[in-house]
């Protein structure tokens, strides 16, 4: 015979669901727009990480679909290649939001660096000569996490969408943007964007320009970058690796006389394997592939040319560098197909000249983040 007796509500239901923190209310009055004007508080351009933890962190303070835009020119999330880390601190505000977990449990946490430089042992070529934490300062992680930055971008917009009915608006560029006071002073920055084809103008208050180092926002506002580009030249490469170099799962840097190369190891994927990233350095004389050299020996680019240089760097040399740095270690792509994404780029050190623009009364109306900073 039954002992007690159970009552449940049907609510009882949402205990098995995540938990959800609900919008703040808004201080301001709700915002409406007005028919037929497509008007908002406040457009993003922009759906990288940084535009979309903002349009996330806005959306969680009570701007809905009415108030906030965020367009991308992608037709999705980021699938290959691009940034790969998270800082102590940025794992600290993602945990503050509920975002963490998943980047915490799948993603490589870095706690060490090893240091490897020439060897007196002329057998050994590199030798390993220290190994110190990778983060030297008080903090509530301890480490770096590595994982894919399109990972990060599904994680803010699986929880944006919880917020958003609309999401980010893809497929979807800015053509220009300028600030136009006379036509709508409450709403005076005025954007020309592109759906598809179609083209259509739409006002805010304020316009977020979080479209990376190419930035059209940025461009538009006439905003400059100050700063030197370097005329040294790395290949990254992201691969499923095999090799028998002892720290392949340790963050390295190596000097060898052969070259550098900065190993970041990377999270396991799908098929079981292990990622891992290297960053090799290109030595300054770079011959030219044999279908890349002129026919009557000459060029209109010197060979110390960085831009040329750039352009001559192919997934094969960037191996060829990689596995003469590595010496006597042998590395290579673990199978046809291993590798994930390469990209030769030269080292810069700029900053825009201004991160906001204002317009005749002082107002901050357009702001530069990210990348395009």
């Amino acid at each position: 015979m039954p002992v007690f007796t159970e009552y449940a509500a049907s609510s009882r239901e949402l205990r098995v669901l995540p938990s959800f923190a609900p919008p703040l209310p808004r201080l301001s009055p709700r915002f409406t727009r007005a028919e037929g004007a497509e008007k908002y508080e406040v457009v993003i351009v922009g759906a990288g990480p940084a535009g979309l933890m903002l349009h996330l962190l806005l959306a969680r303070y009570g701007l809905n679909d009415d108030s906030l835009l965020c367009i991308d020119a992608k037709p999705g999330t980021l699938k290959s290649g691009q940034a790969d880390g998270l800082q102590p601190r940025t794992l600290e505000v993602l945990k503050s939001l509920g975002l963490a977990d998943e980047i915490l449990t799948d993603g490589c946490h870095m706690e060490e660096v090893a240091f490897w430089n020439p060897s007196p042992d002329k057998e050994k070529v590199i030798e390993r000569t220290s190994i110190v934490p990778d983060v030297a300062v008080p903090a509530r992680f301890q480490h770096e996490v590595t994982i894919h930055q399109g990972r990060i971008e599904r994680i803010l917009e699986t929880d944006l969408l919880r917020y958003s009915k609309r999401g980010v608006q893809r497929n979807t560029k800015l053509v220009d943007v300028r600030i136009d006071e006379a036509g709508d002073a409450e709403f005076p920055v005025v954007a020309q964007i592109e759906t598809d084809g179609i083209r259509r103008t739409i006002r805010s208050k304020h316009l977020v320009g979080a479209d990376g180092a190419h930035s059209v926002v940025r461009r538009c506002m006439g905003l400059k970058l100050v700063g030197e580009s370097m005329d040294h030249i790395w290949g990254v490469v992201d691969l499923v690796i095999d090799t028998d170099f002892p720290d392949i799962r340790r963050r390295c840097a190596i000097h060898s006389p052969a070259g550098s190369v900065m190993v970041i190891p990377r999270e396991r994927i799908a098929t079981g394997d292990y990622l891992t990233r290297l960053y090799v350095q290109v030595p300054e004389e770079t011959p030219p592939e044999e279908d890349q050299k002129p026919v009557n020996g000459t060029t209109s680019q010197s060979k110390g040319d960085a831009r040329a240089r750039r352009s001559q760097v192919t997934q094969e040399s960037i191996f060829r560098h990689a596995a003469q740095a590595f010496k006597p270690y042998y590395i290579r792509p673990k199978e046809e197909g291993a590798v994930d994404w390469w990209a030769a780029y030269q080292i810069g050190q700029r900053v825009t000249d201004n991160f906001t623009v204002k317009d005749s009364k002082g107002i901050n109306r357009v702001f530069i983040v990210g990348d395009g900073t």
